[in-house]
């Protein structure tokens, strides 16, 4: 094994080394991403205290269900009132992409291509149907970058989806934090119920437990 090892060449070995730095860091990547949800979550979560406390305090509700129902109705107009405004934003992207096959005259617009009248035009646009790739132990891999087939230049013509995409993808990234802020706070009403109507013998005061056995 150690000399069929040993006959690979300088190129094979580099392209291994750098695919296992590549697989290292997708983890590292996807780690990160899911610590930093977590947190975002919890922070959001605190919103469902803000909305309760004072309930809570005055004692309005005595039983868990109630409390529940009370938390809902309340996280629903929270999320309304936050959700609107993203849903502007993409609203008024539809709007724009509209107006714009007007003016343009062109309902079959491709909003991503590259040529002319998308927003690829933006961008470097690769041949990943024709990369180049290589067997490494019978197995085919990618082994360099593909052609080029566009390199980023402005086009007038493709205006609209200048205005469109960015619009929409901010749009959309802000309707799901509102979505995952909702899911987060509607974890915590339960919870914070839960804690509310629970009666665990070690919430008692000392003089309250029993001393010795009741008859």
């Amino acid at each position: 094994m150690i000399l069929y090892v040993g006959k690979i060449s300088e190129d094979t070995k580099r392209l291994l080394i750098a695919l296992l730095f590549a697989l290292i860091i997708f983890f590292i990547i996807v780690g990160c991403i899911g610590l930093v949800i977590k947190k975002v979550m919890k922070k959001q979560a605190q919103g469902a205290d803000d909305m309760m406390y004072d309930v809570i305090r005055a004692g309005l509700f005595k039983k868990k269900g109630e409390l529940i129902k009370f938390g809902i109705k309340k996280n629903h107009v929270v999320f309304f009132r936050q959700a609107w405004k993203p849903f502007i934003v993409m609203v008024s992207a539809s709007l724009i992409i509209v107006l714009y096959c007007l003016t343009m005259n062109n309902w079959d617009v491709n909003i991503f291509d590259y040529h002319n009248e998308g927003i690829g035009t933006l961008f470097h646009v690769f041949d990943w149907q024709n990369v180049p790739k290589t067997k490494v132990f019978g197995i085919e891999i990618i082994s360099d970058w593909p052609p080029l087939l566009s390199s980023p230049h402005w086009d007038w013509y493709a205006w609209g989806s200048y205005v469109f995409v960015p619009c929409m993808i901010v749009g959309l990234i802000w309707f799901m934090i509102c979505v995952q802020a909702y899911i987060a706070r509607s974890f915590r009403i339960f919870r914070i119920a839960k804690k509310v109507f629970s009666r665990s013998v070690d919430d008692l005061p000392p003089q309250d437990k029993p001393v010795a056995p009741i008859q």
